[in-house]
């Protein structure tokens, strides 16, 4: 699956290139699924983490706060809800992929 990957602005304030985004996980960069846990199951991104939706208000402490969190879900808006209840938690460089499509 081919991915565009854009900064989440609001809450982390760099922009991400894709070269910069394989740069940030090999670095030691978090990769977020977002998507239910059979979503997941069906198919995620290799190294990604799942902490869907629903669970991410208590489960986002098994982040780093100082490590760069890439998200990825099924929209963009479901990945800017979460960004934003990161950054309310004190994480700073929080990105997003979305996928290569028309939506």
């Amino acid at each position: 699956m081919d991915h565009v990957i854009h900064s989440q602005k609001p809450a982390g304030r760099e922009s991400l290139s894709p070269v910069l985004a394989r740069h940030l996980l090999a670095q030691g960069g978090q990769l977020v699924d977002v998507r239910s846990p059979a979503d997941f199951v069906r198919g995620a991104l290799p190294g990604a983490v799942n902490l869907p939706m629903d669970a991410i208000s208590w489960r986002y402490r098994s982040l780093k706060r100082w490590q760069p969190v890439i998200l990825y879900g099924h929209s963009v808006a479901n990945c800017r809800r979460v960004a934003g209840l990161l950054a309310g938690e004190g994480f700073s460089r929080i990105y997003y992929l979305q996928a290569d499509t028309t939506e």
